[in-house]
C-alpha cells in the first residue's frame, strides 16, 4: 500500500500504529471521489435556455449548487480527517498562503462583502475538493478508474439527453439571448455549448490518462465519446486549445531540460495573452490580428476586455472583491438603458483581467507566482532531466489547459467552473509529487 500511496505524491505514513483502524474503505473512496468529479465537471444538468428567468443575475447564487458543494465538502472533510490532514501540509507554501490571505482581505473590502464572502466560501470548498480527491484515491489506478467512471456518467448522460430530450441538450433559435450561430450545436447535459466544450477537453485528457494508467480500452472509449461531443458543441476555444495542449505537453515528454520545458510551456501562454489583451493595448497587434482573422474582436470579447481594464484602474490595489464586480448595479446597467453584452456580462472572458478585478494588481502578481511560476518549478523538481509518468503528465496537461484557456475564458477563482477545479487539482498534484520526490531522494 505504501508504494501505491507514494505514487500519487503522498509520502506513505500509514504504517504508524493504529492507522489501519482509521483507514477509509475502498468503496467509500471510489464513491466519494466519483461523486466529487461529477459535481466539479457539471452540477447544473439540462438547463432550460428558453426560460427567460435564466437571464436574471442572482446575487444569492443557486441554492442547489450551495447544497451540493456543502454536502460534498462535508464528506471530503470527513474522509480527510480519517486519512490525515497532515498530507495537505506541502500545499501550505508562503506564496499560496499570501494569495489566500489577500483574497480574504479583498472579500472583506469588497463593494459587495456578503456576496464576495459567499463566493469565497464556495471557492474554498471547491479547492478542498480538488486537493482531496488526490488524497482519497488509494492508488493511481484507483484514481484513473474513478475518473473514468465519472466521465462515462457525464458522457452517456449527454448522449442520452441529445437523443431523448433534444430541446434541453441542443441549442435552438428559441434560446433566450441566443447567438445566431448556436442553433443546432450540442451542449448535452451542460448549460451552454462552451461549457460542454471545455468539459470535453478535460475528459479527453482524462481518457488519455486512463488509457495509460489503468485500461487502454476504457480510456480510448472516453476519448472517443468526448471528442464526438466536443466537435458537436462547436466550441471554438476548446477546439483551438486541445491540439495546442497535446502538442506542447507531447514535446515536454521528448525534451527533458528544465529551461526548454519552461519555454515550451510559458511561450504559448505569453503568446495567447499578447493576442488577447495585447489586441486592446497595442494597435500594431490589433492590426496584425485583423489581417489574419475574420473576427479581430474575438466574437466581441475585445469590447468587454477594454471595459474590464478600465474598471481595474478604478480600484487597482484592492480590486472589487471575488464575484462582486459583475454583479453590481453599475455593471448590470452600465449607466444606460440599452442592454449590451458588456453591461449584462458576468465575467470578462479573460481570467487574468478577472483576477485583477477581484484583488487588484497585487493579487494578479501573487496569482502568477502561485499558479504559473511555482508549478513550472515543481515540474522541474518532479521530472527534471527525465520523462513524465502518467500522473505528472495528467497534471501538466490540466495545468496547461487552465492557463491557455485563461486568455479567452474566466477559469480562475471560480468554484463553479470545471476547468478551474481541474486546474487547481493539477497545481496541488504537482506540489504533492514534489514532496514525494524530495522524500524519495
Amino acid at each position: 500500500m505504501a508504494s501505491a500511496d507514494a505514487a500519487i505524491g503522498i509520502p506513505a505514513e500509514r504504517a504508524q500504529h493504529g492507522a489501519a483502524a482509521r483507514d477509509v474503505p475502498d468503496v467509500l473512496r471510489v464513491l466519494l471521489n466519483g461523486a466529487v468529479f461529477v459535481l466539479l465537471w457539471n452540477h447544473v444538468w439540462l438547463k432550460d435556455l428558453t426560460d427567460r428567468s435564466s437571464l436574471a443575475a442572482s446575487e444569492d447564487g443557486s441554492l442547489l449548487t450551495q447544497v451540493l458543494f456543502v454536502v460534498a465538502g462535508l464528506g471530503m472533510a470527513a474522509a480527510l480527517h480519517r486519512i490525515g490532514f497532515r498530507h495537505l501540509r506541502p500545499l501550505a507554501t508562503w506564496p499560496l498562503m499570501l494569495s489566500a490571505g489577500w483574497l480574504g482581505i479583498t472579500a472583506l473590502l469588497s463593494v459587495e462583502p456578503s456576496l464576495s464572502l459567499r463566493r469565497l466560501a464556495l471557492f474554498a470548498i471547491a479547492a478542498m475538493l480538488s486537493a482531496g480527491v488526490l488524497l482519497v484515491a488509494r492508488s493511481p489506478r484507483q484514481l484513473a478508474l474513478t475518473m473514468a467512471g465519472a466521465a462515462l456518467v457525464i458522457l452517456i448522460s449527454s448522449y442520452l439527453a441529445v437523443a431523448l430530450v433534444p430541446d434541453l441538450a441542443i441549442h435552438s433559435a428559441f434560446d433566450v439571448n441566443s447567438d445566431p450561430s448556436h442553433p443546432g450545436l450540442w451542449r448535452g447535459i451542460f448549460p451552454q455549448k462552451n461549457e460542454s466544450g471545455a468539459a470535453m477537453v478535460i475528459l479527453v485528457i482524462v481518457g488519455l490518462y486512463v488509457a495509460s494508467a489503468a485500461s487502454r480500452v476504457l480510456g480510448w472509449i472516453v476519448v472517443a465519446l468526448a471528442l464526438g461531443l466536443l466537435v458537436a458543441s462547436g466550441s471554438k476555444t476548446a477546439l483551438l486549445v486541445l491540439p495546442v495542449i497535446l502538442a506542447v505537453t507531447g514535446l515536454c515528454r521528448i525534451f527533458t531540460g528544465g529551461t526548454l520545458r519552461a519555454l515550451l510551456l510559458l511561450g504559448p501562454i505569453v503568446g495567447f495573452s499578447l493576442i488577447s489583451i495585447g489586441s486592446i493595448l497595442v494597435p500594431a497587434i490589433q492590426d496584425a490580428i485583423g489581417t489574419l482573422l475574420t473576427d479581430a474582436t474575438f466574437t466581441g470579447r475585445s469590447e468587454i476586455w477594454q471595459f474590464a481594464l478600465d474598471n481595474i484602474l478604478v480600484r487597482p490595489w484592492q480590486g472589487w472583491g471575488i464575484g462582486a464586480f459583475w454583479m453590481t448595479e453599475r455593471t448590470m446597467y452600465g449607466g444606460s438603458e440599452e442592454l449590451t453584452w458588456v453591461n449584462t456580462a458576468n465575467h470578462s472572458h479573460n481570467a487574468y483581467l478577472d483576477t485583477a478585478l477581484i484583488g487588484g494588481f497585487p493579487f494578479l502578481v501573487l496569482t502568477l507566482w502561485v499558479f504559473v511560476l511555482a508549478p513550472v518549478r515543481d515540474l522541474q523538481r518532479v521530472a527534471g532531466g527525465r520523462g513524465l509518468d502518467a500522473e505528472t503528465l495528467l497534471f501538466l496537461r490540466l495545468w496547461f489547459l487552465g492557463l491557455v484557456s485563461a486568455s479567452f475564458e474566466t477559469v480562475l477563482y471560480n468554484g463553479n467552473n470545471a476547468t478551474c477545479c481541474m486546474f487547481m487539482m493539477a497545481v496541488f498534484g504537482l506540489r504533492l509529487r514534489t514532496r514525494y520526490a524530495i522524500a524519495k531522494g
